[in-house]
């Protein structure tokens, strides 16, 4: 049994005394042998006429497959028309698919017809992710193949699959959906491996799962990650209240609010407001979590009411109005300079009436500007280093980062359907 099924389109031919289009077709047939054949002709007579001599003569082991009970061709209504040729293709391809056994391979042979026809043909292939088109060639006269030197090139369409696959990727990548272009790349295993590990590292840095991230790295070949391993090892070990992490919060919101999720980069800023207010507990009141009541009670005796309504078993947890208020009370400049911008403490409060906080209601962009503005001003003027902490290791802002899936595409292995 051979193991592809064909589809050829059919032309007018051109009239020569070298030529023969019926008979072209033929070769074809007897070159490439397929279980089933398909003649996709375009409706005029002569057209219909060729499609019924290579139907007629074909040879033995390779069975045409009428379109319907009622209908030999699936013709093409308007051969000039590359629309009309796409779609009228992408049917017939769409209909033999179902006819494959395992181990078969659906052929497209774009060569006769109209250009508009072989475009659309080909076109249709792409469309419908047919892995491999073959062309008939041989030595030429007048501009057409003689006939009996016909043989069959194929072009594996792996190669145009492959590079829009990593093109789709990037777009999401520049978006920030990490997890969709590492789902993407994915299915082409060791070919697409950096860039797949570039994407879903990213995506746990991005999720703050640092340990994740930095396994990623630690186990990737790609450039862009080698050169972050450092840096995400430290933030995997960093304690919550550290100035890494607190330049790590602004970055990913700063991400955020640059990819238009608003709802999100707020809740980020306002958590980054958070560590910072606990950071400074720590650095200068040498306060950390577990924050135990007693502590905080012989820190800030005037607060013992709310801090025992707060505690569970011993130890208070402390949100970001509470730290601020425990600092204020330690007569804390990072407090006061918070409570006097009133400005950025509304701001950050937006948060609340959001799905992040206890509402469902949206932020506008200009709004979390400038909570981000007023933010990186207050911080600034408490943790001199925080821009540089911020900015220790940008994050990759393209695929091409990772330099090699550009080469090893172009000779990837079929991708993992099953995947």
């Amino acid at each position: 049994m051979n193991d592809c099924l064909l589809i050829l389109t059919v032309g007018t031919g051109t009239a020569g005394i070298h030529s023969n289009l019926a008979q072209g077709l033929i070769n074809t047939l007897s070159q490439a042998q397929p279980r089933l054949f398909w003649l996709v002709p375009s409706a005029h007579p002569d057209s219909t006429g060729i499609a019924d001599l290579v139907r007629e003569l074909a040879p033995n082991g390779s069975c045409f497959q009428s379109w319907n009970t009622s209908t030999l061709y699936c013709s093409i209504a308007k051969p000039d028309d590359l629309f009309v040729c796409r779609a009228t293709l992408r049917q017939v391809i769409a209909s033999a698919r179902k006819f494959l056994k395992r181990g078969e391979r659906l052929l497209v042979n774009p060569t006769s017809g109209t250009k508009q026809m072989s475009v659309a043909a080909t076109l249709a292939a792409l469309d419908e992710e047919i892995g491999e088109i073959v062309f008939t060639v041989g030595e030429r006269h007048d501009g057409v193949v003689r006939t009996g030197t016909e043989r069959l090139v194929t072009f594996s369409t792996e190669q145009f699959f492959h590079e829009r696959t990593l093109r789709e990727a990037e777009r999401l990548f520049q978006a920030g959906a990490y997890h969709g272009a590492a789902l993407l790349l994915k299915q082409y295993g060791q070919a697409a491996r950096d860039a797949h590990d570039l994407a879903a590292c990213l995506r746990e840095w991005q999720r703050l799962n640092y340990e994740e991230a930095r396994q990623i790295a630690a186990g990737a070949s790609a450039p862009a990650l080698v050169k972050l391993r450092h840096h995400l090892t430290q933030l995997a070990h960093s304690p919550e209240e550290s100035l890494l992490v607190l330049g790590d919060l602004m970055s990913s919101a700063d991400n955020l609010l640059r990819w238009g999720d608003y709802e999100e980069a707020l809740a980020r800023y306002y958590r980054a407001t958070e560590v910072a207010a606990k950071l400074r507990l720590a650095e200068k009141h040498h306060l950390r979590k577990p924050y135990k009541l007693a502590d905080l009670r012989d820190a800030a005796p005037s607060m013992q009411g709310s801090l025992e309504a707060n505690a569970r078993n011993g130890v208070c947890y402390l949100g970001l109005r509470q730290a601020m208020q425990v600092l204020q009370a330690l007569d804390d400049r990072f407090a006061d300079d918070y409570f006097a911008d009133g400005k950025l403490g509304e701001l950050l409060n937006l948060r609340n009436e959001t799905v992040a906080g206890h509402g469902a209601s949206i932020v506008f962009q200009h709004s979390v500007e400038a909570a981000r503005s007023r933010l990186g001003s207050f911080l600034q003027g408490h943790f001199q280093e925080l821009d540089q902490a911020i900015n220790t290791a940008p994050r990759p802002r393209s695929l091409l980062d990772s330099r090699e899936p550009l080469q090893d595409l172009t000779h990837a292995s079929p991708p993992d359907k099953s995947t």
